[in-house]
């Protein structure tokens, strides 16, 4: 018994120590699978960290978009409203011009007619103008000729009546020396 005894601490001390090994070298072992977790897990925790500050930063732009997408929408419908509004006002102020052209073509064609009808009466008005000339040229022509016509019939006028007065002085003197039987045969003959 006495080396079984001796040779039993021997073998439950080496039993001990490798055991010990054992456990400092599972401790070790785990020591630094702990620590490779560990960084794992905090290189982990930080791409969580980065990943909320990511999401967060995400959840701002897509709050800030959807903010965005409501005012853009609601510029749209406001810009709809006055897209209505104008294409209302373009479809008067077209049926306005519409009618102002038609209006303008009227005047237009009412402008022409009277330029026509001035046209042709200042051209009677200039016929009328030359034949005026015409009339008091020969308005001064005849004044004239009757100028001389009256002074030449003031002249025989007073041809006339001397004439006149020679002849009364001559059947005077005739009728002296006329008998009564001419006188006579002359008041038959006259009947």
């Amino acid at each position: 018994m006495g080396f079984m005894q001796k040779n039993v601490n021997i073998f439950i001390l080496l039993l001990v120590l490798v055991l010990a090994g054992a456990i400092a070298a599972s401790s070790a072992y785990y020591q630094t699978t702990f620590d490779k977790l560990t960084g794992k897990y905090d290189n982990t925790a930080v791409n969580l960290s980065q990943c909320r500050s990511d999401l967060d930063n995400y959840r701002f732009n897509l709050n800030k978009t959807l903010s965005s997408l409501n005012t853009t929408a609601q510029d749209i419908r406001r810009y709809d409203e006055l897209y209505s509004t104008k294409a209302t006002e373009l479809q008067s102020t077209q049926q306005n011009l519409n009618e102002t052209a038609s209006t303008l073509q009227e005047t237009r064609i009412e402008l022409q007619e009277e330029s026509a009808l001035k046209s042709k009466y200042k051209n009677d008005y200039e016929d009328q103008v030359e034949i005026a000339h015409g009339l008091e040229e020969q308005n001064a022509i005849l004044t004239s000729q009757k100028a001389q016509l009256e002074s030449t019939v003031i002249s025989y006028r007073s041809k006339l009546e001397s004439a006149d007065a020679c002849i009364d002085t001559f059947l005077e003197d005739y009728d002296a020396g006329l008998t009564q039987a001419m006188k006579d045969a002359a008041d038959s003959c006259k009947k």
